[in-house]
């Protein structure tokens, strides 16, 4: 009976060890893996169109909330651009989209560990997308939509650092990217003036005329050696909460929040969240308003 309770004990002691060594090295391999980004959300454009010749033109200061990790220079962590979003209906079912998507970025910090990166990124992209627009019921308040589209932009970044000699050194990365996408959006629209929407968005993105003097093992090691395979899937929701005025009626105020989940099987690091805010407005019948006015 004692040597079974001293086994059990034994056991305990060399179960607790085992799984505190297996913390200590997991934590050890995770704290200094620095991701390469390879993907951004952009802002949803869910325009409040009910009626032939309804647009919008928005310009929103958007945030992908990349975290306050320190930088070696001692600077923080930034992932931060513009939305630029326009539509317009062309009938009282279709409308058209033009979008641009920019971004600055910055991440990096090994905690302490002679390689010590500093990634920053630049990202472009330009969408133009078809949809159709619906009054649920007949109603002037509730409208579905549903928008699809195509994006073709680049994306680049500067990868610099110690390496485990703690020489200095340079790296880049750049890449073509085609993006298609669906958005179905459920919009409400409150005495013609704040619009409530909810939206998901599938995007499929593809990677092209990839150029990087990264070293075969350095893109395995940084989960971009089969960036230029099959594309990459994401879904997408997001809140729209665009807020007008009485005394403004074709002006509104936007605010959204959005998430973006890879969906697809193969894994690139990408960024999970955006945030955006700014302006938007009805310019066709703005400028309709103040012609009238004259």
């Amino acid at each position: 009976m004692r040597n079974f309770i001293a086994y059990r004990k034994s056991f305990r002691a060399g179960t607790a060890t085992f799984l505190f060594l297996v913390a200590h090295v997991f934590f050890l391999l995770s704290s200094c893996y620095t991701p390469r980004y390879v993907y951004s959300p952009t802002a949803h454009n869910v325009p409040v169109l009910t009626q032939k010749g309804d647009s919008k033109l928005g310009v929103l200061y958007s945030n992908n909330f990349p975290g306050t990790d320190k930088q070696p220079a001692g600077s923080k962590a930034h992932s931060y651009g513009i939305d630029v979003h326009s539509a317009y209906a062309i009938s009282n079912k279709l409308a058209l989209q033009l979008n641009y998507f920019l971004r600055s970025e910055k991440n990096g910090d090994d905690q302490g560990y002679a390689d010590q990166p500093v990634i920053r990124y630049k990202r472009q992209l330009l969408e133009l997308a078809i949809g159709r627009y619906i009054k649920i019921d007949g109603s002037e308040t509730k409208i579905f939509q549903l928008f699809g589209g195509i994006g073709y932009g680049r994306f680049s970044f500067t990868d610099k650092g110690l390496d485990n000699t703690s020489m200095p050194y340079s790296k880049f990365h750049r890449s073509g990217l085609l993006k298609f996408y669906v958005q179905p959006a459920f919009m409400y629209i409150i005495k013609k003036q704040t619009a409530l929407s909810v939206s998901s968005r599938i995007s499929i993105v593809h990677y092209s005329n990839i150029k990087t003097d990264y070293s075969d093992q350095q893109l395995i090691d940084y989960e971009l050696y089969t960036l230029g395979g099959d594309p990459v899937i994401f879904w997408e929701p997001s809140f729209i909460h665009a807020i007008g005025f009485k005394k403004l009626p074709h002006i509104r105020l936007e605010y959204q929040f959005g998430f973006s989940a890879l969906v697809s099987r193969r894994f690139i690091d990408s960024r999970s969240f955006n945030f955006s805010a700014g302006i938007q407005a009805d310019v066709a019948n703005l400028f309709k308003k103040n012609a009238r006015g004259k």
